[in-house]
């Protein structure tokens, strides 16, 4: 237990950084949103009150939330059960420093609505206006006014619409109506940080902003210093509203982020097209890869467009310089060809083959043989060795043979370029989530939080068998894993006729 005067391991960046990452605890996972709340209060209550956590980060404690909200396709109309986590926030307070912090939850992996529409919806853009003050969403808006992302916006609107509960509060209250409870009166210097990584990252840097725009409604005093300490986070808007989150809150936001994580390289154009890069010579990227990147840089393009005069999309507090993150060479290391066939076969191998004029039938067949064979050969086979074995099983094919040799030189083709994909992905998750401990300095959190979090199973009061992202930190593959039906889904929108004539893929069979 920490005593009176005695300082804490980590100092406050730190100790909000890990704030932040908890807000992440039960990511991956299905249940209803009941039960993901509640798990998510145990465990931060468990990490929390535990005596050596406290040595690290100080006394804090939660005072409104957590609360978790599921929407789109996250959120199953046919079985409350099955929920997963689109976003989630809560409130702590440390009473010694009269610090607040908001931390809001990074990407779910398997959350398909966390991907594609809050993160990934950049083809249209809102009107910074508009979002502050929605009744007035009539009134035109300049060409060059602050814009965000749509998927920011909805993402912000998902935030500010979450019911929390709060201590001494006799009903659930939204996270503004909370602040308006406890800061209206409020006449001393209060800080308030908001924060998150990735996902959360974009939303911090945007909620701040919006309650720091809002605050004469729950402290017009103004005595809540609002800061904010985004980390990873993608751009969430235009030039302008970069300029204009930089005029009202540049004193007042610390922004991290590591130089190998393509994540905060989104969505400014000129970032992106640095992406394919961000490993070489370890890794090339191959032409799928690089297709996926153009996509990328289509959208973003697409967004700004009609507002040109506002400017592309660009990076809050874009003059940051960022943490020197460092390849993980055993990620740039060949994976098995278990891990890559894998891969092809959950990305969902027969739309895929499909896609390259494959008959369905004969589609089928290769991906019932590739399941043969995975779970014949051992794990450490080569690519070339497994590829050897795939050749005969295809040789049995009721079909002709030359037809067969070219159906195996495009599979190689294919499997090649899923490995390049697979070996980015892997760096990708090193670099995004893993190398953050270390770039903070907060590595000692890892195995202590997941002791606890591990005890609170064994003492059944979580879910037996329960996984969470902390869990995962430090193996890629499993967070590749849950990523595939983003990615094949990603992959299958590629694959257009004008990418395969362009690319020479038409011609393949």
């Amino acid at each position: 237990m920490i005593t009176i005067g005695q300082k804490p391991a980590f100092n406050f960046v730190q100790t909000v950084f890990t704030l932040n990452m908890f807000a992440n605890l039960v990511s991956d996972k299905e249940a209803s949103d009941a039960q993901l709340q509640a798990e998510l209060s145990t465990m931060l209550n468990a990490l929390l009150t535990n005596d050596n956590v406290q040595n690290l980060m100080g006394v804090w404690e939660v005072v409104w939330g957590p609360v978790v909200g599921s929407y789109g396709t996250d959120a199953d109309p046919k079985d409350p059960t099955k929920q997963i986590v689109s976003n989630a926030l809560y409130v702590a307070y440390n009473a010694v420093n009269n610090q607040y912090v908001i931390a809001t939850s990074a990407t779910n992996p398997i959350s398909k609505y966390g991907w594609f529409v809050e993160d990934f919806d950049v083809r249209t853009m809102v009107p910074w206006a508009d979002v502050l003050h929605p009744d007035l969403s009539a009134v035109e808006v300049p060409a060059d006014a602050p814009r965000v992302s749509n998927g920011t916006s909805l993402g912000l609107n998902h935030l500010l619409s979450l019911n929390g509960n709060a201590l001494n509060a006799a009903a659930p209250l939204t996270i503004v109506d909370f602040l308006k409870s406890r800061f209206w009166d409020e006449k001393d210097k209060v800080k308030l940080v908001v924060t998150g990584h990735s996902l959360g990252g974009a939303m911090s840097a945007v909620l701040a902003l919006y309650i720091d725009e809002m605050q004469a409604e729950w402290n017009p005093s103004g005595s809540v210093i609002v800061t904010a300490m985004p980390t990873a986070g993608a751009t969430p808007g235009n030039k302008a509203f970069s300029e204009h989150h930089s005029n009202l809150m540049g004193t007042r936001t610390i922004r991290f982020w590591n130089r190998l994580d393509p994540v905060p390289h989104g969505w400014e154009p000129d970032l992106v097209q640095q992406v394919p890069y961000l490993y070489y010579p370890f890794l090339k990227p191959g032409v799928l890869f690089q297709g996926l990147v153009a996509l990328v840089v289509e959208q973003s393009l697409q967004g700004t467009a009609p507002y040109p005069q506002g400017g592309l999309y660009t990076q809050i507090m874009p003059q940051v310089q960022p943490l020197p993150g460092q390849i993980n060479i055993v990620d740039a290391a060949n994976p098995s060809a278990a891990a890559v066939l894998q891969l092809f076969v959950d990305l969902g191998a027969e739309d895929l083959l499909k896609k390259l004029n494959v008959n369905s039938t004969i589609a089928a067949l290769i991906v019932d043989a590739i399941n043969i064979l995975l779970k014949d050969f051992a794990s450490e086979e080569t690519i070339d060795q497994f590829m050897d074995n795939l050749r005969e099983k295809l040789a049995s094919l009721p079909v002709d043979k030359q037809w067969i040799e070219k159906l195996f030189e495009a599979l190689t083709l294919i499997v090649g370029e899923l490995e390049n994909v697979m070996l980015f992905l892997y760096q990708l998750v090193f670099q995004h989530v893993t190398s953050y401990a270390y770039l903070m300095g907060t590595s000692a959190m890892h195995p202590l939080s997941q002791s606890i979090i591990n005890s609170l199973v064994t003492n059944k009061k979580l879910n037996g068998g329960y996984t969470n992202i902390i869990d995962k930190q430090s193996n890629a593959q499993l967070i590749v894993e849950e990523m595939t039906p983003v990615i094949g889904s990603a992959i299958l929108n590629l694959l257009t006729p004008d990418f395969l004539k362009k690319n020479g893929w038409d011609k393949l069979l």
